[in-house]
């Protein structure tokens, strides 16, 4: 009886359990994906084609490194062309706005994320652009390499986070672990806005959390925000122009460890230069790879070029999430938890 297909999609930075995997082809046969375009891989996906078989695909790693890192395997273009075969996808990372998930759910191909896998690397990414956000450290560093005096601007500026109110967009995983780094380590007062009260998550913090059900409404009670919510229609643009606007008279702090597209870039121009917020550090950005040139030219906004995620715990987690699903669903038919539900 042949064995079914697996098509595993890995990026060049991963970690690979080689003692897994073996263990995994005595069940299944492993095709490693090559395709040097979605088009390819739509074609090797017809009848008769190299991957026309494929049960399952694991992508796994850094999706935002190599040869792969534009392409979308599971984009809305491509999901009609995978095989009736196909049941399952298990992919690395937190989000997964870059999956077509209601055209999987047409198809009965369930689709899973590697959830809380890269929270300490994203997390420790957020506290140090909290950090930047109050005393301008980016800034700091271009001043001790080209103009030291010019430091001396940050005197008027520079604030310490300690004792200050910080306000999470998403108390998950991520947003929890940021939460409590900042409240352990600064003496943070904790605010959060989602689609409901996690009291659960409120209690594991040392002075608990306030829970506010829009952000409009907890923006005026706190000194800086940070997005780490999922990136939806409902999300987008998140912060615009109302929101900076409503802003307590000292400024909002602003940190963007989640998607580019939840902020209104001209709107945060716009309140940069007004001094609505008087600094901001952003991991992700709207129009990725490229970055608005009037924030790569203000030295007092902290930029990173999307690698919250990078550290060598994120790339192990993935491999092995993603590997307990995939081992679930070719033992039991079911992996452990999808993100999606097909009945």
């Amino acid at each position: 009886m042949r064995k079914p297909d697996l098509l595993i999609i890995d990026s060049t930075v991963r970690d690979i359990d080689i003692a897994r995997r073996r263990a995994l082809s005595a069940k299944v046969n492993l095709l490693y994906y090559d395709c040097p375009t979605t088009d390819e891989f739509k074609e090797r996906m017809k009848p008769g084609g190299i991957y026309a078989n494929v049960v399952a695909i694991m992508r796994n790693g850094w999706h935002k490194a190599g040869p792969l890192a534009n392409q979308r395997p599971f984009a809305a273009d491509v999901v009609p062309y995978f095989p009736t075969s196909l049941k399952l996808i298990a992919c690395s990372g937190h989000g997964y706005d870059a999956a077509d998930i209601e055209g999987l759910n047409a198809r009965g191909i369930l689709y899973c994320n590697t959830p809380n896998a890269c929270t300490e690397a994203v997390a420790v990414t957020a506290l140090s652009l909290i950090v930047d956000s109050f005393r301008f450290l980016s800034f700091a560093q271009w001043c001790a390499r080209y103009d030291w005096m010019k430091s001396r601007e940050l005197g008027p500026i520079a604030v310490d986070p300690t004792k200050k109110t910080l306000g999470i967009v998403g108390l998950g995983d991520i947003g929890l672990a940021v939460a409590q780094k900042c409240e352990a380590a600064f003496d943070m007062k904790i605010h959060y806005q989602g689609p409901r009260p996690k009291p659960a998550a409120e209690s594991s913090l040392k002075y608990g959390a306030v829970y506010h059900p829009t952000v409009d409404d907890m923006i005026p009670e706190i000194d800086c925000i940070v997005l780490a919510a999922p990136y939806t229609k409902e999300t987008h643009h998140l912060l615009s122009h109302k929101q900076f606007s409503l802003a307590k008279k000292e400024g909002l702090r602003v940190v963007n460890i989640a998607r580019g597209a939840m902020i209104d870039e001209d709107a945060l121009i716009e309140a940069l230069e007004s001094g609505r917020v008087p600094g901001a550090g952003l991991d992700v950005h709207a129009n990725e790879p490229a970055v608005n040139p009037k924030l790569r030219d203000n030295w007092k906004v902290a930029l990173l070029p999307h690698i919250g995620v990078c550290s060598k715990s994120s790339w192990k987690d993935f491999e092995r999430i993603n590997l307990d699903n995939i081992e679930a669903f070719f033992a039991t038919g079911k992996p452990l938890r999808s993100v999606n539900h097909i009945s």
